[in-house]
């Protein structure tokens, strides 16, 4: 039976009681003896997900049962093995931080009874980033566009390349273009977790121009359709002509596509435009390393913008977030380049190009 109301009166002491089958009445306590306080024996514990996987900035809750039933509403105390990757609040619910593992253990309050359980977190694609959209290329000439899988941490990070027209330009399973008869192809790069996340870059094949058709000034770092090596404090228009000696035409436009004058500054993304009675025949886009807003300047400004793009509040488009790589490494930049930056604004070290 259990005691509802514990008798007070001196003398015999009578207590009102429910019997199991749901009567209410009074029994002497000399008839009694009171039983030890129930505690979890028991804890089992579980979540409505196949293999315990839950998704990257996923809510879930945990299922708790506890043996015997007249403890059910005893406390509990949840914790994750590790909280960055799984999180878990006192009311045992559960959320997908980053891609990983965690133990996630419940565990009674009045004494050591526990269970555990691993849950793994999955991180799919969102979104694809490629550094061209848009590529200029001559008969014979090769270029690699270079993509990456948003976010960082996703599981699947594959790439399918397929070409619309591969004889006029093909790619290969690593993103290398080969241009092969003038013409246009449409490069599409594929999530392989999830093809219809996609993007394409539009590439056109012109004819080739000989080496002696236009020489850059050793200075400069000619990588493919990218140069970069841009002297810092010399990096107007009429700077850069001077170091580029060719008959053909050559135009500059700043990374919104505004023609650029001779005193005006070239910055990352600007792009040099080689044409031949108006019809382009190449097209170079400029890298300055550190100058990640494409003014041409590296100061404050580049820190906040680069600031936000690592705390994932303004993504970088690729030309840009390459120039914020002033480690120039394959990976992506970091709050390792926001240093360096700042360090070339304070004067202590800087950047080369």
């Amino acid at each position: 039976m259990t005691r509802i109301k514990k008798g007070i009166r001196t003398g015999d002491r009578w207590d009102m009681v429910r019997l199991q089958n749901g009567i209410i009445g009074y029994i002497s306590q000399n008839y009694v003896e009171e039983a030890p306080p129930v505690q979890i024996e028991k804890i089992e514990i579980s979540i409505d997900k196949e293999n315990n996987i839950i998704q990257k900035g996923e809510n879930e809750k945990i299922n708790v049962k506890i043996t015997p039933e007249e403890a059910k509403d005893h406390e509990v105390i949840y914790s994750s093995s590790n909280p960055n990757v799984v999180a878990v609040d006192s009311n045992g619910n559960l959320r997908g931080i980053t891609r990983g593992k965690a133990n996630i253990t419940v565990k009674a309050n009045e004494n050591n009874v526990k269970a555990t359980i691993e849950v793994e977190v999955y991180s799919k694609v969102t979104d694809i980033l490629i550094d061209n959209s848009d590529v200029y290329m001559q008969v014979g000439d090769t270029f690699k566009i270079n993509a990456s899988i948003e976010p960082d941490d996703a599981n699947e990070k594959g790439v399918i390349f397929e070409s619309n027209k591969e004889e006029i330009v093909s790619v290969d399973e690593h993103g290398n273009l080969e241009a092969k008869q003038e013409g246009t192809a449409i490069i599409t790069v594929k999530s392989k977790e999830n093809e219809e996340i996609k993007k394409e870059c539009k590439v056109t094949a012109v004819r080739k121009m000989e080496d002696w058709e236009i020489h850059f000034d050793s200075s400069l770092n000619v990588n493919s359709l990218e140069i970069s090596g841009i002297d810092y404090d010399k990096n107007k228009v009429i700077d850069l002509k001077n170091l580029i000696t060719t008959d053909l035409e050559l135009e500059f436009v700043n990374y919104k596509g505004k023609i650029l004058e001779n005193n005006d500054i070239v910055g990352t993304g600007s792009k040099i435009l080689v044409k031949e009675n108006g019809v382009l025949l190449r097209e170079y886009k400029i890298i300055v390393y550190g100058d990640s807003n494409g003014d041409g300047k590296i100061n404050s400004t580049d820190l906040l913008v680069l600031q936000r793009h690592i705390l994932e509040l303004q993504k970088l488009e690729s030309i840009f977030m390459k120039a914020s790589n002033v480690r120039k490494t394959s990976s992506k930049p970091s709050s390792v380049d926001l240093l360096l930056i700042q360090r070339h604004i304070l004067g202590f070290q800087e950047i080369e190009q």
